[in-house]
Formats: C-alpha cells, sequence, structure tokens
C-alpha cells in the first residue's frame, strides 16, 4: 500500500506514465527509484521500526535518542553539549527533508531542487531579504548560543552523512535523485526566519490602499476598522499606560503608477507556496489557575493553527541533560522547542496578529538615477544582487534596490519598499534558551524581552499556581501616518519608536481566575498605542467569545473539560446570528427554504460532521456576505485578488463582523449602500440568501436528508512535496474557520490544529499532533497519530527520561 504510493509519487513527478529509463524535466528515470538495491524497494525495507544502534558522536559525553511505539522521541544526555548534538541527529535523521525545504523556502533556494516552478518564490524571498535577515540573525548571536547552533548542527550532519552513506535518504530524494547540501548555522536561522514569515508577513496596506482608490477613506475605515463593529473579549482589560501618541494624517494619494506597483506585490507574493503563506490567524492557548480547576492546580492548554502538512511542521520530543528538562514540539531545524513544558512551568503560544509588514512608496526622478528622495536629500539605493540556481535550467539573476525603509519590493511602477519587522534582528532562540530556564512567572516575561518577531500572545502556567499572558514582541508607533496603507517614503512618515514592554499587553494572574488568547485584539478601545487594524489582522474574535463564555461559565475545569473545549464545534456566530435570521429571513411554506430555516431554528450551533443545519449557516453565510459588499465592490470597480483581505467570503474577518453588525443592527446599512440600492434591506438580503441556499444544497447533494456538512466540508493533510498520493484525504469533516477545533480555508480545509497540549500540574501531559513523527511516507510513523487526532483524543508524556524505549541510539562522544 505505502510503496505504492511512493511509487505513484514517482510518476507524478516524472510526469510521464511508463517512462522507466529516461528522466523527464530533471527528474530522474523511474527505473531508478524502482532499483532494489538502492530504490523503492530497499527503502521500504529500512522504514521499519528503529533498532536499537551505537553511533560515534563528535562532541564530549553520552547520549541516548529513545524511541516509544508511536514515535515518541527522547533524547537524554550526560553534558549540555551532547544534549544538541543529539537533537540535532534526532532531527536529521527523521526529518531532514522537511528542514532542508523549509530552509531553501525561506532562503530563496527552491528552485535548486524542484525547478522553475519555484522561481517566483525565490526571487519574493530574496527580493524580501530572509536570507540577509538570517544571517544577521545569526551574527548578533551571544557567543554561547551560537556554540549550541554549531553542536546542532554538527549532529544534523551526522545524520546527513549515515543516511547518504545508507541509502536511507527519505523518499523525497530518491524521488528527485539528489541529496541535501550539509546543514548550515545560518540555515536554522533560515527555519526561524520561515516561521516568522509564516505568521507575521502580510499585504493587507497593499490591499487597502487599492481599496482606498475605489472606495475612499472613509468608506475603508468603516468596513475595516481598527476596532471590530462587533463585541471582542480582549485579554488586556486594562487599566493602560497613558500615551502621547498624535493624532493620524492622511494618507498618500493613490496614482495609477502605484495601484500598477501594488498589483505587481500581488501578484508576486502568490507565488510562494501557500504552505509558507500567511493565510488564517488561527490559535489558541489559555490557563486556568488552581482555585478554578478541579485538580487544585494550574491547568495550560494550546493549539496552534498552522498548515497541517506531512510531515507535520512540528516533531514531538522531550529532552533531558544536566542544564536542561523540556518536553513538546519543536520546528525540525531548531534545536529547541517552541510550545511545552519543563518540570514546573508551561507554555503555549498564539499569533498576536499584529501589523509587522509597512510599506513605503518611494520618489524618484528621472534627473536623478538610481536615488530615492527622502528627508530632503537624494539618496543612492544600495544594491543585493543574487543568482537564482534552476534544476534543469539556467540561472537567473536579479538585483534587489534596497533604501532606507527596506527592499524594493515592487517590480514596475512607483517604487514601493517593504519594511517587515522579520528582516530585523530579533533573538527569538537565545529568548526561549532563557524561557526554558525560567522558573516563575517574572522570570518568563523578562526572558521575552529579546522577542521581536512574530509577535507572540504567550500563555504560561507553573507548579507554583502563578498564570499569564503576554504580547510579547515589537510594535512600531508613528506619529504622522496612516500605518495601515501605503506611507510616504520621504522622511515624514517613519515610525518614531515602539510600545515599551513594559506597556505590551499582558495579564498576570486576574481575578476571573483565567488568561486566554485566540489572535483576537488583544486589548479594548482605551488602549493608547498602535497594533494594528480588524484587517492587518486580528481573527474575528469567534473563538476567543467561545472559549471565554466557557472558561467564565464553569465554575471549575478538569483535563477532561479542557479536552471538550480543545475539541469544540460550537460556531459562536452562529449563537447570535442565526435566531435573526430566523426572525427576519422569510420562506413560503413547503419549499425546500422552508425546510432549510426550520433546520436552523432547530439548531444547536454545532458544526457536527452529520449536521445538515451546519450545511445551511455556512452556505447562507456565503451568499449572505456576498449580497451585501459585493454590489458595492462592482460599483466602485474593485476588484478581488486570491488571497486578498477585499475577497468577499465567509473567510474575510473584518467583513464578517460587519455583516454581523449590520445585520444585528448595531452598524447602519448605509456602510454598503450603492448609487443603485441607496437603503439596502438586510432582512430582503438575508431571505434571498436562504433562497440561493436551498437552490444550492438541492442541486448540490440532492434532499434535505443528504445536506450532511461532512458531503461538503473536507479536511486534507497535503505532502510538502505537492503530491496527492502522499498526502491524507480530503475526508468529510466537523468544524469551520472558527469554531475552537478550527478547519481554517473554507469547505477544503488545510489548516488547523497542528498540535494540541493539555499541561495538568501534578499529572502526565496530553498531547496529539495530526500526523506522525517521521517524513518517510513508508514508515508507520508517517501518518499513524491522525485518528487519535481526528477522534480528540490524546497520548500522555512527560519530561522524564524514557524508562521503556522500544529502540534507543546511543551517541558516544569524544574522550
Amino acid at each position: 500500500m505505502r510503496i505504492g504510493r511512493v511509487v505513484a509519487a514517482a510518476v507524478v513527478l516524472a510526469g510521464v506514465v511508463g517512462i522507466e529509463a529516461v528522466g523527464v524535466a530533471g527528474v530522474p528515470a523511474l527505473g531508478s527509484v524502482l532499483d532494489p538495491s538502492t530504490g523503492v524497494l530497499a527503502l521500504a525495507t529500512r522504514a521499519g521500526m528503529p533498532t536499537s544502534a551505537s553511533f560515534q558522536m563528535a562532541v564530549p559525553g553520552t547520549a541516548r535518542i529513545g524511541f516509544t511505539s508511536t514515535g515518541f522521541i527522547g533524547v537524554s544526555a550526560t553534558s549540555d553539549a551532547s544534549l544538541w548534538y543529539a537533537m540535532g541527529y534526532a532531527e536529521g535523521r527523521t526529518r531532514l527533508f522537511e528542514m532542508d525545504l523549509l530552509r531553501r523556502e525561506a532562503g530563496g533556494t527552491l528552485a535548486a531542487l524542484l525547478g522553475h516552478t519555484y522561481l517566483a518564490s525565490d526571487e519574493f524571498q530574496l527580493r524580501l531579504g530572509v536570507r540577509a535577515a538570517a544571517e544577521a540573525n545569526l551574527a548578533a548571536l551571544p557567543p554561547a548560543d551560537r556554540a549550541i547552533l554549531d553542536e546542532f548542527t554538527a549532529g544534523v550532519n551526522a545524520a546527513r552523512s549515515w543516511e547518504i552513506a545508507h541509502h536511507a535518504l527519505s523518499t523525497p530524494y530518491l524521488l528527485l535523485g539528489t541529496t541535501p547540501a550539509p546543514w548550515q548555522p545560518v540555515d536554522s536561522m533560515l527555519v526561524q526566519e520561515f516561521l516568522a514569515e509564516e505568521l507575521d508577513y502580510t499585504q493587507q496596506p497593499v490591499d487597502l490602499t487599492r481599496a482606498v482608490a475605489r472606495l475612499g477613506l472613509a468608506r475603508v475605515k468603516a468596513l475595516f476598522p481598527t476596532l471590530a463593529a462587533d463585541p471582542q473579549s480582549p485579554f488586556d482589560t486594562g487599566p493602560y499606560p497613558a500615551s502621547g501618541i498624535t493624532p493620524l494624517d492622511p494618507p498618500v494619494p493613490v496614482s495609477h503608477q502605484l495601484t500598477s506597483a501594488l498589483g505587481s506585490i500581488e501578484r508576486a507574493w502568490s507565488g510562494v507556496p501557500a504552505w509558507a503563506r500567511h493565510q488564517a490567524g488561527d490559535s489558541n492557548n489559555w490557563a486556568i489557575a488552581a482555585t478554578h480547576t478541579t485538580t487544585g492546580a494550574p491547568i495550560l492548554a494550546g493549539d496552534p493553527h498552522l498548515p497541517q502538512t506531512l510531515p507535520s511542521i512540528w516533531l514531538w520530543l522531550s529532552a533531558n541533560a544536566p542544564g536542561y528538562h523540556f518536553a513538546g514540539v519543536a520546528a525540525p531545524g531548531l534545536p529547541i522547542v517552541l510550545i511545552g513544558r519543563t518540570p514546573t512551568t508551561a507554555w503555549s503560544l498564539t499569533d498576536a496578529e499584529t501589523q509587522a509588514t509597512y510599506f513605503y512608496r518611494m520618489t524618484t526622478s528621472p534627473s536623478h538615477p538610481g536615488a530615492y528622495r527622502f528627508d530632503g536629500t537624494w539618496r543612492p539605493y544600495t544594491y543585493r544582487h543574487y543568482t537564482i540556481a534552476i534544476h534543469g535550467g539556467q540561472p537567473v539573476t536579479i538585483t534587489v534596490p534596497v533604501t532606507v525603509d527596506g527592499p524594493v519590493i515592487s517590480l514596475r511602477g512607483t517604487p514601493v519598499a517593504v519594511d517587515w519587522l522579520g528582516d530585523q534582528v530579533s533573538l527569538d532562540f537565545p529568548a526561549l534558551l532563557k524561557a526554558i530556564k525560567a522558573q516563575t512567572l517574572g522570570e518568563f516575561e523578562q526572558a521575552l524581552r529579546g522577542w521581536k518577531a512574530p509577535a507572540q500572545n504567550f500563555a504560561f502556567a507553573d507548579a507554583q499556581g502563578q498564570i499569564g499572558i503576554i504580547a510579547a514582541g515589537e510594535y512600531l508607533q508613528f506619529r504622522r501616518a496612516i500605518p495601515w496603507l501605503v506611507m510616504n517614503g520621504n522622511g515624514t512618515e517613519q515610525p518614531i519608536g515602539a510600545i515599551p514592554f513594559d506597556a505590551v499587553p499582558e495579564s498576570n494572574n486576574p481575578a476571573r481566575g483565567f488568561v486566554f488568547s485566540a489572535n483576537q485584539r488583544p486589548v479594548g478601545p482605551g488602549y493608547p498605542y498602535y497594533l494594528g487594524t480588524s484587517a492587518d489582522f486580528y481573527a474575528n474574535g469567534f473563538r476567543a467569545d467561545e472559549i471565554a463564555h466557557v472558561l467564565s461559565t464553569t465554575p471549575h475545569l478538569g483535563v477532561r473539560a479542557v479536552e471538550h473545549l480543545q475539541t469544540s464545534v460550537t460556531d459562536y456566530l452562529a449563537t447570535q446570528l442565526v435566531p435573526w435570521i430566523v426572525h427576519h429571513a422569510h420562506a413560503a411554506p413547503g419549499t425546500s427554504a422552508a425546510a432549510a430555516l426550520h433546520l436552523l431554528a432547530s439548531w444547536n450551533d454545532q458544526m457536527g460532521a452529520s449536521s445538515q443545519a451546519a450545511s445551511v449557516w455556512w452556505t447562507w453565510l456565503g451568499y449572505d456576505i456576498r449580497d451585501l459588499f459585493g454590489p458595492l465592490w462592482r460599483s466602485a470597480r474593485l476588484d478581488q485578488p486570491t488571497g486578498s483581505i477585499l475577497v468577499i467570503n465567509q473567510l474575510n474577518d473584518p467583513l464578517l463582523e460587519d455583516l454581523q453588525a449590520i445585520d444585528t443592527g448595531t452598524m447602519t446599512p448605509t456602510a454598503i449602500a450603492t448609487p443603485g440600492d441607496p437603503h439596502p434591506s438586510p432582512s430582503a438580503i438575508a431571505t434571498a440568501a436562504l433562497a440561493q441556499t436551498a437552490t444550492w444544497l438541492t442541486s448540490h447533494l440532492g434532499s434535505v436528508g443528504h445536506w450532511q456538512w461532512r458531503r461538503i466540508h473536507r479536511r486534507e493533510f497535503p505532502s510538502l512535496t505537492g503530491v496527492a498520493s502522499l498526502a491524507y484525504g480530503p475526508r468529510g469533516s466537523s468544524g469551520d474557520a472558527w469554531t475552537v477545533n478550527a478547519a481554517d480555508g473554507g469547505l477544503l480545509s488545510e489548516q488547523g490544529p497542528s498540535w494540541r497540549m493539555i499541561v495538568a500540574f501534578g499529572r502526565a501531559s496530553l498531547g496529539i499532533l495530526p500526523g506522525g513523527e517521521s517524513e518517510n511516507p513508508l514508515s508507520a510513523w508517517y501518518e499513524n497519530l491522525i485518528p487519535l487526532w481526528w477522534n480528540g483524543r490524546y497520548l500522555s508524556f512527560t519530561t522524564a527520561s524514557l524508562t521503556h524505549p522500544i529502540a534507543t541510539w546511543t551517541l558516544v562522544g569524544l574522550r
């Protein structure tokens, strides 16, 4: 079964079925894939469970890498140096191809491995300056932290050498007929940059500037406000420190040349692989005080929502050495867990969703070639030069102009520079090293002072009973600019500083007994600093509302209750809006629309896989939002670039918040008025949407009895190779984009909880991945954890060394 999938993948990569002896377009001949000594059949025999063995290690000490029957990895070492080496060795033996892919995506070298298709992605990454940022971050590391990366790198390369010598490289290398280059310390910084970009880089200012050109500033501010139109549940409710920030000035005029430039930026970003772009902002974490749990100790829960790929973005492990004891999930390519626990502390992250990308329109003149106007003078560009290798093709050379605001990222029209906070030095790795050694909430927060990008909400709990959450990161402040639009690059709209660390959103040991985040705006309207807008790029707040509701209305929660909340498919927006629909939408008796309305009237607001009402709700919502805002977009001739904040659908958070406010009467319908319809009626639009819903469901699914949600809504866990035969699914599923158990992406979800963790102090911790620990499709550990994840079940884990591994690799160091 598994061998057949891999052979099918080889055929796909070759592009021509039946060719066995001749390679195609740089892909190796299928004959080499089927070679009995080094091909798939040989690899299959090596993809079984690991066996105990001993290896030499290039650092002093002894380390052991143990495996449980489910693939969980436990690393223990007699010295800290041998721990980091062993971490590199474990990651290199289990996830080398994934590590290679991540460093290539961030560093702009995907085309060298996968061909011309990825040239656009490489060009974008190099123009953005990701490689330059990784090199700067490596240079800024303190010597002790750099030494850790060096030890980790040595371990990765020892694993690489073993894999090559034993013809055991992961299947994609076999299919591509290549071997990975040695790992370098800068590659770990590229993985750090990959995570920062996937979480923090957006182009909303580009989209909103285009919207201003068509709708006008006032209308855009009304539809995409700083403070969302619907009620929110911030985790930091104040009081807030005073601020001296002045009101914002009018934006840069939008010329045809600027519009052309912004279009080129959008098209360039579309070349980046979907699994590397920020497309949804869904993660959850919360911590409950001991006084509000049934266990008598704090409980912390977290589930980061990221692309659900095979292999997973996470590697699940524990680590023990004289100076370190931790367990959780690490991003392959980094020697430390990002989310996890120590014997006395636990933490989990969600994306803060604050603005981290700023765009500047540069002023140029034919009289001053190679220069731009800044601060009253003409300044020459500096330049970065890159040569992009292409597998099976000729190399391409690009030159990137760089300004004081950042690299020029537009390819035509007015030069537009980008200032992405991920391009600056952010000591995230040193911060995490300090955080996992913290013993108290205060020490944990102090460790995060060096963390700048991506801004993250760190929820924390410890065995002593403290809980807290802090939005660690850098937040730029402006005096004379509207930062959520493209700004003037002449020096008048530069940032004037950042929010002091002691004033960033946080909540420690609150009286209500819990802290939480779900990518919502973290503060109320009285917060005096700029963080971003509803479009740049907070989540809609419905997950946060549901989590806050459950935590605030349940006097004491145990582990089972936390599991239930973490896997909840209650749609909070439905709880608020369905009663309005039932009251205001109308349908003739005996029609399919009447049947649809009846389903909603008797629904429990659960997006269950077998629910018929869930199908009605989601489909109705799509028609209603398009019918509400579509006429205005068409009247203004405002286009909807794929993946932009201007696309009208259920996944547009600001417009969804506007829809709730308009339908429930807290926002006037004049916000969506057009010359052809100056007084739009939400009730009439809702009624028309109901009729369209019934028609669509009937035509696609048949009679009402066949309208189950799983028939139109599916989850898929795609392979990082992009080959369908190596993916899991699609499979009919529960949930939607803002249930706590999120299924992002509309009717086909490829993003959601990439890791679930529950830490109840005094007990074994719980966790689960939607995948497995191995990247090898032939391994029993490639997707073995999916059934548990799918059914809301967990496996226990601790920070202690494994006591009964099924196999152990022993690394013996220098004497």
